[in-house]
């Protein structure tokens, strides 16, 4: 996706949620690193929750084992989960019975098995992620089922949520935050039996939920990293940039060339100008992210150019929401 066609470099940050991480790239000597903004939550109850997460200042919490929704089809659910107990998960979820397709192509009704003919109707679960499929049933029962650190929301299903014959959405949903801490898993619920698996990002989580949320039963809580804790700084080691981030997340280096992951969700890259993400920011090609807003930003005394959207993909989940900072320095652009 990142063509490195120009010797005009760019700085990229691609965040899935949102974050806010103050950067500043001069030539020569990195500068000193700034002081990270610390965004003050509204904790919420028994509402849709509005505000964004800011996954650098912010961590969402799981309720104790023992909270519960006081609704018995959806605890006996919560019981199975956290006990890991999927002879009884397995028992309480309904299978789809969906016509199989020969169509290539991520997403959509599932495959066709070899021997079967279009639109043979086969008994599988539906899966979303950052593209759709459906395990049949049989693959199902083998499966040993979710891990997950912890209960995070439980929440009727609003009616203009995301439904389809191949994926269809349940009256309840319930959201776990997985082992790894970094996505969240969703189980949609429907007269008592699962009927359809989410996986998406923490990040992406609360904006989520103001989708597809009617009416929240376990509201989702985010609560603020300590703000006496040290934050590590990160220097580019050609001496572009600098920035800080977060103790609670660790930085890689990619396989490509120029680019760093913080965590899970939030990527920095040093492009061209004319690579073709980042072109799609300046020309609006076609096969693009739809950009919901673009707007200017002011982020340390720099200018920049703040960019929100979605990432699709053909025959896949419900579009991944994105967040860019793009910054423009002299003869070098950075985006963050």
């Amino acid at each position: 996706m990142k063509i490195k066609n120009s010797t005009n470099p760019i700085f990229l940050l691609t965040i899935a949620a949102l974050v806010l991480v103050a950067c500043s790239q001069q030539q020569g000597t990195p500068s000193a690193a700034p002081t990270a903004v610390q965004a003050t939550p509204s904790l919420v109850s028994g509402v849709v929750p509005t505000i964004e997460p800011t996954l650098a200042t912010l961590q969402l919490a799981v309720y104790p084992p023992e909270a519960r929704t006081g609704i018995a089809v959806l605890d006996r659910i919560i019981d199975s989960v956290l006990a890991h107990d999927f002879d009884t998960l397995h028992e309480l979820t309904l299978p789809a019975v969906i016509g199989c397709t020969h169509a290539d192509g991520l997403g959509g009704p599932p495959k066709c098995e070899p021997g079967e003919t279009e639109g043979t109707r086969v008994e599988v679960v539906p899966f979303l992620g950052a593209e759709g499929h459906h395990p049949r049933w049989a693959e199902y029962l083998q499966w040993s089922g979710p891990d997950v650190r912890g209960l995070l929301a439980a929440y009727r299903v609003s009616p203009e949520a995301y439904s389809e014959e191949a994926y269809p959405a349940g009256e309840y949903a319930l959201v776990f935050l997985a082992a790894d801490g970094a996505a969240d898993i969703t189980l949609q619920v429907d007269q008592g039996q699962v009927v359809r698996y989410d996986y998406g990002y923490g990040g992406t989580l609360q904006s989520d939920l103001e989708r597809q949320a009617a009416e929240m039963i376990l509201p989702l809580t985010i609560r603020p990293i300590p703000t006496g804790v040290s934050w590590n700084r990160f220097i580019d080691p050609q001496g572009r940039f600098t920035f800080l981030y977060p103790p609670t997340m660790s930085i890689d280096a990619a396989a490509e060339a120029d680019t760093w992951r913080i965590g899970d969700q939030i990527e920095v890259a040093v492009l061209p100008v004319a690579s073709s993400w980042i072109t799609c920011f300046y020309k609006a090609l076609g096969d693009c992210p739809f950009v919901e807003s673009d707007t200017p930003v002011t982020i340390r005394g720099q200018e920049a150019r703040r960019v929100k959207g979605y990432i699709g993909s053909v025959g896949g989940r419900i579009p991944q929401e994105f967040l860019v900072y793009i910054f423009e320095l002299d003869d070098e652009a950075e985006a963050l």
